[in-house]
């Protein structure tokens, strides 16, 4: 028998230093932050649920040794980024780096994951070049330890992992809650433009 269950999230690995600064930045301004990615951006549903893994990061100062997941966060939008087919198949990166600029100047450099304008261009044509962003707020931390493996549990992934995001149904969320000790009712209002609300218990 079918079972009813919508995608309302992602789990997203990144250096553990650009998520720590993430939540800096939230913790800081509470402004709506940016993440990149060299992937199109993630569409989930207003208030979908993030779940921000830190990979090990042997460039950060504190060097994390341990791959766990650092935060949650709220899904707020997406946007593409425009000139990326341009620059991968005509070498034309006019368009692409321009909205490398416009990125930095919208959302620099407070609400990315780093404040070092170097750093950001740098990032930004690694990989291929990054061909999206995804908007989110009501970023958390994590103190209860979630490893690598845990996620992968959830996931159901038991092979090296390729993707920077994975999407998650409303079951896997729903795990990943009871993982990391929130007791939450999980509401999803709408069909067309649906929105996601999590309410704790």
């Amino acid at each position: 028998m079918f079972q009813y269950d919508p995608i309302i999230g992602i789990w997203v690995k990144a250096k553990g230093s650009h998520i720590e600064t993430f939540i800096k930045n939230w913790e800081a301004k509470h402004e709506v932050q940016a993440f990149c990615v060299y992937d199109l951006p993630p569409m989930l549903p207003k208030g979908g649920l993030i779940f921000l893994h830190g990979i090990k990061d042997n460039n950060n100062n504190k060097q994390q040794k341990i791959s766990r997941l650092l935060a949650y966060a709220k899904y707020v939008g997406y946007e593409n980024i425009k000139g990326w087919p341009k620059y991968i198949i005509n070498k034309d990166s006019a368009l692409w780096i321009s909205e490398r600029e416009r990125i930095w100047n919208t959302f620099g450099p407070t609400r990315l994951h780093t404040h070092d304008k170097n750093e950001f261009d740098n990032f930004w044509k690694k990989q291929g070049g990054v061909r999206g962003l995804f908007l989110m707020e009501d970023i958390h931390p994590i103190s209860k330890m979630v490893s690598w493996s845990d996620s992968m549990r959830i996931l159901q992934v038991y092979r090296p992992v390729g993707f920077s995001y994975k999407y998650l149904t409303t079951t896997q969320v729903r795990k990943f809650l009871e993982l990391i000790g929130i007791d939450a009712e999980i509401e999803i209002e709408g069909i067309d433009s649906p929105n996601v609300r999590l309410r704790l218990r």
